[in-house]
């Protein structure tokens, strides 16, 4: 009689285990699983008149992805239809050999952009500012890190996200 109490006592503090669902990851914040939180995509490559002086009529569309269930601002500037959406603030990178980085795009102060989560926005950027070896690094900011009154809070961390010229297809 003892073992068959203890059977059914065992029984009762097993069976619960194995009848508990095996609940989805809360924690991830990544809308398609296998994308980055915010990342940029190839569009395509064309040629137009240039956008500012010195630039080549060779440009790069790329857009930039809000894959996290949270709002991202990033720096922008207004352009026209044509070249994107947005004119994206980036930095250019120099990721390996010698030689002088074609410049950056965006001055010290800027119009910041927010962008829905699951949303993207589309810009170009001159093809020499993806030349072999550079990458362009663009700053984004969550929006729990902006200050109730809209301005930029210096204390947070810094995001970046980054395309690397190598991510281009070849023709």
């Amino acid at each position: 009689m003892k073992s068959i109490t203890l059977l059914f006592v065992c029984s009762l503090l097993i069976t619960p285990v194995f009848a508990q669902k095996k609940e989805k990851n809360s924690s991830d914040v990544r809308l398609v699983k296998d994308q980055p939180h915010v990342y940029v995509s190839f569009e395509r490559e064309g040629q137009i008149e240039p956008l500012y002086e010195g630039e080549s009529d060779k440009r790069i569309w790329l857009r930039f992805h809000n894959n996290s269930k949270w709002k991202v601002s990033f720096c922008f500037e207004l352009t026209p239809k044509e070249y994107g959406e947005v004119g994206a603030k980036y930095e250019i990178e120099r990721l390996s050999g010698a030689g002088v980085v074609p410049g950056t795009r965006g001055g010290d102060t800027c119009a910041y952009t927010t962008l829905k989560t699951g949303k993207s926005l589309l810009f170009s950027v001159p093809r020499e500012h993806l030349a072999e070896g550079l990458a362009i690094k663009i700053q984004y900011t969550y929006e729990w890190e902006f200050d109730p009154d809209g301005s930029d809070n210096l204390d947070e961390p810094k995001h970046y996200v980054f395309f690397y010229s190598a991510e281009i297809p070849k023709k």
